[in-house]
């Protein structure tokens, strides 16, 4: 006898710990969908490539779709509400999946899919360092996309380590730990965010090349990307 699997969509912005979770979801569920949410006409995001984003769902032979967020006469909740409630019918979903670790915006998602559909956070409240050891052990490669130079102390200079760095474990050790007074290993605070270039159990033997230079934009540097392609690994 066999048992159908259920149908799971992941909240998606192409980084370390929606992958993480998606990753993980995939043991017990059919990932059949990524979506990422987005303002009214946006064209990318600082921290995470549109365009990234759409290779990183290629790679994975996974479905993903981009939901314009904000309507007139309408608070940015029920959008919300409305949206994953047309996206659970269009797919026939049982699970929205993030990869949310700390309480964001007063525990927005769970209010946003509040008698609407099963929300999973499967690492939520995770050890920093347990984190970042399950990404190394799944060899993750990772690069750090975009930093507040403001929560990395008003240091520039520290900012330029982050982005366009490579998040590895001797990243880890030469930089992250020592700041690990005031930043959080994980970023989870707005520090620093990534994109996952591949991982082995999910990009079907491909990975993301890219070419870029680092902008600063007020508090923020963040990698400009001139080019992004899926390549053989």
């Amino acid at each position: 006898m066999t048992t159908t699997r259920k149908r799971a969509a992941i909240s998606f912005t192409g980084g370390k710990d929606c992958t993480l979770a998606m990753a993980m979801t995939k043991k017990t569920h059919d990932v059949v969908l990524l979506v990422t949410f987005g303002p009214k006409n946006f064209k990318s995001f600082k921290a995470h490539s549109l365009e990234i984003i759409q290779l990183q769902a290629k790679a994975m032979d996974v479905e993903h779709i981009l939901v314009e967020i904000g309507e007139e006469g309408k608070t940015h909740l029920q959008c919300y509400r409305e949206a994953i409630a047309e996206i659970k019918e269009k797919y026939n979903l049982d699970l929205l999946v993030t990869g949310d670790i700390l309480n964001v915006c007063d525990n927005f998602m769970t209010r946003a899919t509040q008698d609407i559909i099963e929300l999973s956070s499967p690492i939520w409240a995770i050890d920093r360092h347990k984190l970042l050891d399950t990404l190394f052990e799944h060899k993750f490669e990772l690069l750090i996309t975009c930093a507040s130079i403001k929560k990395l102390g008003d240091d520039e200079d520290l900012a330029r380590k982050f982005v366009g760095s490579k998040l590895t474990p001797e990243f880890l050790e030469e930089t992250l730990k020592p700041q690990e007074k005031t930043v959080d290993l994980g970023g989870e605070l707005g520090e620093f965010h990534t994109m996952v270039l591949t991982v082995p159990e999910l990009y079907n033997g491909q990975r993301i090349e890219y070419e870029g230079v680092q902008i600063v934009e007020g508090e923020y540097m963040y990698m400009d990307f001139s080019s992004v392609r899926l390549v053989p690994v």
